[in-house]
């Protein structure tokens, strides 16, 4: 039973990760739009200045994120 233990804590912390990751990435997911007028002052709004930036910063956390993810399911591949 105690040699079970170890594995059996680091299966579940891997496990807690990866939905942990997969929680991130389902919060992170939010459609980005343009800023129709001067006053609009939404998060989600966009200035046409400003899209290129965003876009390429959505990529890089997209990527990093994927990474991540594939990462913990190689973990808990390992683990069991």
């Amino acid at each position: 039973m105690r040699k079970e233990f170890a594995p059996a804590s680091s299966l579940a912390t891997a496990q807690i990760q990866m939905l942990g990751a997969h929680g991130e990435l389902k919060v992170a997911t939010s459609r980005l739009r343009l800023r129709e007028t001067d006053t609009d002052t939404s998060i989600d709004a966009l200035s046409p200045e400003g899209l290129v930036t965003a876009s390429i910063q959505n990529s890089s956390d997209k990527f990093v994120s994927l990474s991540l993810l594939s990462r913990m399911k190689g973990q808990i591949r390992y683990l069991k």
